[in-house]
């Protein structure tokens, strides 16, 4: 009778143990594989910001040999300036991110939830200045 009861039982074990979640090696690939497609998605951006610093600098030097007022010129400067700004908080954050492989579980889930909150600040910031540096190219682009 005990075996039988066992036998039944077994099933049952084994499903309820599949069904305990992740472990704490998925856990920890899941965060990191997280923070690389916030990280991927903002290096995707680079070549638009490379691309819109030089546009930028491009109408400016255009401006200033016409004589274009200071202000738009000014602006211009400002907007290349915060692209240059964008690039290296990506390049700092590349720089200053290690692989959480030596860590315990804890520390390493710890350290990934700090370095995703870093890389989404710096997303936002690169979307930001791409956005405001398309819009005040598109604003005083020249017309062929």
């Amino acid at each position: 009778m005990k075996k039988l009861i066992l036998l039944l039982a077994l099933p049952f074990a084994i499903v309820a143990g599949c069904q305990s979640g992740p472990t704490e090696a998925e856990q920890k690939t899941e965060l990191e594989s997280h923070v690389m497609a916030v990280h991927d998605s903002a290096m995707a951006d680079m070549g638009i910001i490379i691309k819109l610093r030089r546009n930028l600098q491009s109408l400016a030097d255009t401006l200033g040999t016409r004589q274009t007022d200071s202000a738009t010129i000014k602006l211009l400067q400002q907007n290349i300036s915060g692209l240059e700004l964008a690039d290296e908080s990506m390049m700092n954050w590349m720089r200053n991110y290690k692989a959480p492989d030596t860590l315990q579980h804890e520390q390493a889930m710890t350290y990934l939830q700090q370095e995703l909150q870093k890389i989404e600040k710096v997303k936002t910031t690169m979307d930001s200045t791409i956005k405001a540096a398309r819009d005040i190219y598109q604003q005083h682009e020249p017309k062929n």
